[in-house]
């Protein structure tokens, strides 16, 4: 799996709108890579996504429910073309997350990606301080607006666990 894959992979399981302190972190209205969620609000609705902060960098544990595989590597399929179109150089809006991730890219971060039987983990890191220091940064912000997305949500389904984990601890 390419290194643009799994990024547009990773967002596509963030992206949504909501109002908050985070407001523009997540858009699934208007972000030219998180409105591919809307492809499928099923898939979406059914996946849980959480970030954990690790010494070099970020882990994110990604799963969706049994039998829906082929509509998540649909979703992946639709999130790499819009990554490619972004490559090429087509302009479209971005939500914060996503000018954040790949604002990492370009700083030539790690990423190792395993694929479980209901889902991926994705670990991002870099040896460099500075990058070490974007990396977590990107993490917790995405860890505190998904949690504002959450608490806030109106709709059944994303049940996801805490990200109240010794490894998110300042």
């Amino acid at each position: 799996m390419t290194i643009l894959k799994t990024t547009f992979l990773i967002l596509a399981l963030a992206g949504t709108a909501f109002a908050g302190a985070n407001e523009g972190w997540f858009d699934l209205e208007n972000c030219g890579m998180c409105k591919n969620l809307n492809n499928d609000p099923e898939l979406f609705q059914s996946m849980t996504w959480d970030n954990y902060l690790l010494t070099n960098g970020m882990m994110e544990v990604t799963t969706y429910p049994a039998g829906m595989k082929d509509r998540f590597d649909k979703l992946s399929a639709s999130m790499q073309a819009t990554g490619e179109r972004l490559m090429a150089g087509e302009q479209m809006p971005m939500c914060g997350m996503c000018m954040s991730y790949g604002a990492l890219m370009m700083k030539g971060v790690a990423m190792d990606r395993v694929e479980t039987p209901a889902g991926a983990i994705t670990v991002i890191t870099s040896q460099d301080p500075e990058v070490v220091a974007l990396i977590r940064n990107h993490a917790q912000t995405t860890i505190n607006a998904y949690a504002e997305m959450m608490a806030g949500e109106e709709h059944p389904g994303h049940e996801h666990p805490s990200n109240e984990h010794p490894s998110n601890a300042h």
